[in-house]
């Protein structure tokens, strides 16, 4: 039987600025909350990582239709900026994310 490769995980690459940045937030703000709530690592400062999360609160407030397309929607859809307590950090590529930035 011949072996299968299993398809890598890897964020999409958008056409749109706006749905970059989105994805780029998303991402940065799941890593960094797996960061701190899982491993009690703090490589960002709070003020930080609360810009990040007004910036994308407006982003998906303001481009609701497109922030639906992007990667980890359902997860930010009712995201309000305040915690990433909730977040799905602990998804495989959010970890392999986080590791590979500690090393």
């Amino acid at each position: 039987m011949p072996l299968v490769k299993k398809k890598k995980a890897v964020p999409i690459n958008y056409t749109s600025e706006i749905a970059a940045k989105i994805q780029q937030r998303r991402l940065q703000l799941l890593v960094h909350s797996y960061l701190y709530y899982e491993r009690n690592i703090t490589l960002i400062e709070d003020i930080k990582w609360d810009k990040w999360a007004k910036e994308l609160v407006q982003l998906q407030k303001d481009n609701s239709e497109l922030a639906d397309k992007v990667i980890y929607a359902d997860a930010f859809k009712d995201f309000d900026g305040t915690s990433g307590f909730n977040l799905p950090y602990k998804d495989e590529r959010i970890v392999n994310i986080a590791m590979r930035l500690i090393k």
